[in-house]
């Protein structure tokens, strides 16, 4: 009577039953890696308003532009021109001017933000890597493991069948 070869090969495959089997890969970090993950998602994200600033202040430096170029068309198309409204004109573009100059100081601050921000987002997806990369590095050898394993119970069980073959 023949050794059934099919119970033995849930066992080639089956996770640690404390036989002395392998255990399924399982990384220690995998907490961490998964807490660097959203820590990262969030820096990703506390950029999206300061980019969103960044185009607010875009979008008003391009509206003092235009109309400081008006006012210059409309004094240059004016056919009567008095001292009064050479004053308003003046105070108008100086007024355009100020805004100009506190436009281009928050863009700069703006851009100050974004660049830590972008230099936060590198610091974080850096820390992500690294663990992946050692998460992989972990799971390439567990895999060795694992083939060595699945190698000496294949051995043990031809083992096993040709010497119950025999006796």
């Amino acid at each position: 009577m023949g050794v059934d070869p099919r119970p033995a090969a849930p066992d080639l495959i089956a996770p640690n039953r404390g036989e002395g089997r392998m255990q399924s890969f399982h990384f220690r970090l995998e907490r961490i890696l998964s807490w660097r993950r959203s820590e990262f998602a969030a820096e990703e994200a506390r950029l999206t308003p300061l980019s969103m600033e960044r185009n607010r202040l875009e979008a008003a430096r391009i509206r003092v532009a235009a109309a400081r170029d008006q006012a210059r068309r409309d004094l240059l198309a004016a056919t009567e021109l008095n001292g009064r409204d050479l004053v308003v004109h003046a105070a108008y573009r100086a007024g355009l001017a100020r805004e100009q100059a506190a436009l281009e100081r928050e863009s700069a601050g703006c851009a100050g933000r974004m660049a830590q921000q972008r230099a936060r987002i590198v610091d974080a997806h850096r820390r992500v890597l690294l663990l992946e990369k050692l998460r992989t590095r972990r799971l390439a050898e567990w895999s060795i493991q694992w083939d060595r394993e699945l190698e000496n119970l294949a051995s043990e069980v031809y083992l096993a069948r040709w010497s119950s073959g025999r006796g």
